[in-house]
């Protein structure tokens, strides 16, 4: 069985190309090393659901993971403000931080 893995990373107000393109890369790495990977952005972009759902759907998939990768964009310093991280932590879940090249990729 495969270690489920949510990606945590920086969410701006209005989700952009490049956010979605930094979610998706590492999806794809996480993906290669044999997660399975859930992308937060995924429902967070869908029509099929609103901002405040896709929220609500996405911290009880974080639940239901074993581990976690944060994205170098996230300050950890200031990570008791990130409810994501909060979780994590107190549900004991595997922290991963940095390790995969989220650099764009060169045209």
């Amino acid at each position: 069985m495969k270690t489920k893995i949510y990606i945590i990373g920086n969410v701006p107000s209005r989700i952009n190309k490049e956010c979605e393109d930094r979610f998706y890369k590492a999806q794809m790495q996480l993906i290669q090393m044999g997660f399975d990977v859930i992308n937060p952005i995924v429902r967070l972009t869908s029509i099929e659901y609103s901002f405040e759902d896709a929220k609500r759907k996405n911290i009880h998939d974080l639940m239901l993971s074993t581990a976690v990768y944060i994205m170098p964009c996230v300050e950890l310093i200031r990570g008791v403000e990130n409810i994501e991280i909060k979780l994590a932590n107190d549900f004991n879940l595997v922290i991963i931080s940095g390790l995969l090249d989220l650099s764009p990729d060169k045209k």
